[in-house]
């Protein structure tokens, strides 16, 4: 179990870069005034407004959390970094105004939130039936443009960094 854990938390890590990069968009709410900006400095001065160029500044962090042992600290590393915590991407993901956003993220990204949470859930409960179907449920997972595992594939490209098996063999069956 020990080393299924391990990769259970480089996929969680994976997920939590993927919504942690999706939240650099804020950026659309603060403009309309929707939510202040000091709540989002922190994440806003590390991330570009580039998608590529955000991915490549992510790299660190989604390395980092892929080396913990634990899912506690493979957040910590997120939220210490960017200064929010997953549930604060809840909490933006369901704002009405990120909801009708369909330009910058829209509703998906409220559900694949909601799986990384409950893939981070699964695994510190240490159920393995729940943790490898909570696995699945996010490399299957759509967000407002189409097959996660294609936006990470095309992510992890455009910056040099090889894609695990995983996400590749979940955009191959699609």
């Amino acid at each position: 179990m020990a080393d299924a854990k391990l990769e259970f938390i480089k996929l969680l890590a994976d997920g939590l870069s993927l919504v942690y990069h999706e939240a650099r968009n804020v950026r659309h709410l603060i403009e309309k005034g929707h939510v202040p900006s000091s709540e989002w400095q922190k994440l806003l001065s590390g991330l570009s407004k580039d998608r590529v160029d955000a991915w490549g500044q992510i790299q660190p962090v989604r390395r980092a959390a892929r080396q913990c042992s634990m899912v506690h600290d493979a957040t910590a590393v997120f939220a210490t970094r960017f200064g929010r915590k997953l549930s604060d991407l809840e909490m933006l993901y369901r704002d009405p105004n990120w909801k009708h956003a369909q330009v910058w993220g829209g509703h998906a990204w409220r559900h694949i939130t909601a799986l990384v949470v409950n893939l981070a859930e699964a695994i510190e409960r240490g159920d393995v039936t729940q943790t490898t179907g909570a696995c699945a449920n996010l490399l299957r997972a759509q967000h407002n443009n189409g097959l996660l595992c294609e936006k990470i594939v095309e992510l992890d490209a455009a910056v040099g960094v090889s894609t695990d098996v995983w996400w590749r063999q979940s955009q191959a069956g699609a």
